[in-house]
């Protein structure tokens, strides 16, 4: 583990904000706060290595120096280290990150097509307010770049070449442009990287249907409506767009076919 500088004076937290902390320190820090008492080097060493950390009692002892210059722990004697007030709302904050993030985790562990229809429309609820704000703020500029990516999608549609990486483009670029904070923090998880599979699998579905290539024009008439800068329209294209791919997924799961749901998936993830 590569040392760091100990903190200055701007690195204390200030006004109870958390310091910036790496991970080592972060699991240092929920050991403590899990303990009746007070914590030394060696017991927190021992329980860092028992969760697969490779780390000496005295490079411990380093991260508990630099987090009583933190003012996040403190000495208790010879015992070991307890928390500060500080300390304490700290670690119970950083334990509720980690927390929200496992859930966070869970809910998109996709397995079923249930699930998959749920995320579809979670897509349609934010998606289409994207597409609406885009089209109130969209520059030429940014119409350009969707039509780049129009084009793109199309060649490689007609080429038979893998075109899901383009196509989940498309839907961020509309997320960047709509310049949402909020907004855009929802499209990140509905349209994260780690989805890409499930577009494998919509890919199957609406190939069984003959689909596939409705996703273009469909793009098609969005572009339209945001170059027009008239975002009811872009609303109406995004949610259309969406609701052809629930409805499908909604077909497939109503067929004899949905029982190959499983073996799809995993197929999916590992190609």
């Amino acid at each position: 583990m590569s040392r760091r500088a100990r903190p200055s004076a701007s690195d204390v937290p200030v006004n109870g904000t958390v310091p910036e902390l790496n991970p080592e320190e972060e699991r240092l820090l929920a050991i403590v706060l899990r303990s009746d008492g007070p914590v030394g080097a060696r017991l927190a060493g021992r329980q860092l290595r028992e969760a697969g950390l490779d780390i000496s009692e005295a490079t411990v002892s380093r991260i508990f120096k630099r987090l009583d210059d933190f003012g996040l722990t403190v000495p208790a004697g010879r015992k070991g280290r307890t928390l500060t007030e500080h300390g304490r709302r700290c670690a119970e904050a950083l334990s509720a990150r980690q927390r929200h993030e496992e859930e966070f985790a869970r809910a998109f562990d996709i397995r079923t097509v249930e699930q998959l229809l749920d995320l579809l429309h979670a897509r349609r609820g934010v998606e289409r307010e994207l597409a609406a704000r885009a089209a109130s703020r969209a520059s030429d500029e940014d119409v350009a770049r969707l039509e780049e990516l129009l084009r793109s999608h199309e060649r490689r549609l007609a080429a038979d070449e893998d075109a899901r990486q383009v196509g989940m483009d498309f839907h961020r670029v509309i997320a960047r442009i709509a310049g949402s904070d909020l907004l855009g923090a929802l499209a990140n998880a509905v349209l994260n990287e780690s989805l890409i599979p499930l577009e494998k699998v919509l890919d199957v579905i609406t190939g069984g249907h003959d689909t596939v290539g409705r996703s273009v024009p469909e793009h098609v008439e969005i572009v339209a409506a945001i170059r027009r800068r008239d975002p009811a329209a872009a609303e109406e294209a995004m949610a259309r767009h969406l609701t052809r791919l629930i409805d499908e997924v909604n077909d497939f799961a109503r067929s004899d076919q949905v029982r190959i749901f499983d073996r799809l998936l995993m197929f999916t993830r590992q190609s």
